[in-house]
């Protein structure tokens, strides 16, 4: 029984892990400060650029989404606010305790307000499309 679930589990992750960061990746690209360098890109020919920190994200976006359903299955609560608020703690955690340590990027209260206000909203529909692709997908074992 937990090994069928956790390969459910593994696949529906996959799934809304590719889905929630192409979410996440399009709000952000949507919204655009004018300060906003071009990263580190990998050329793979014929004009077509891969994104190296995109591409971070979309694994990242993955396992998250892996752990978010993981714990669903295990206790609900997590699903409160249907993802926000799984959303708000990878917010928190990834974007302002990791990157404003380790990367020095600053916190959010030292960055502009709008580009504070674009990464928490990404964050929120990110987590959200996470809980509707687990929804969408019955065999995943979250539910309303």
């Amino acid at each position: 029984m937990f090994g069928t679930t956790l390969l459910n589990t593994l696949w529906v992750g996959l799934l809304a892990g590719i889905l929630s960061a192409l979410v996440r990746i399009g709000f952000q690209q949507l919204f655009k400060l004018e300060g906003d360098k071009r990263s580190e890109a990998l050329t793979i020919g014929g004009g077509i650029f891969v994104d190296i920190s995109q591409m971070m994200m979309l694994v990242l976006s993955i396992l998250l989404s892996i752990v978010f359903l993981v714990w669903a299955n295990i206790d609900t609560g997590i699903t409160a606010g249907s993802g926000t608020l799984w959303g708000f703690l990878v917010w928190v955690l990834i974007e302002q305790i990791n990157r404003g340590i380790f990367e020095k990027r600053g916190f959010f209260w030292q960055n502009p307000w709008q580009q504070t206000l674009v990464s928490f909203v990404s964050y929120l529909f990110w987590g959200w499309a996470i809980y509707l692709v687990a929804i969408g997908f019955p065999i995943s074992g979250v539910y309303f």
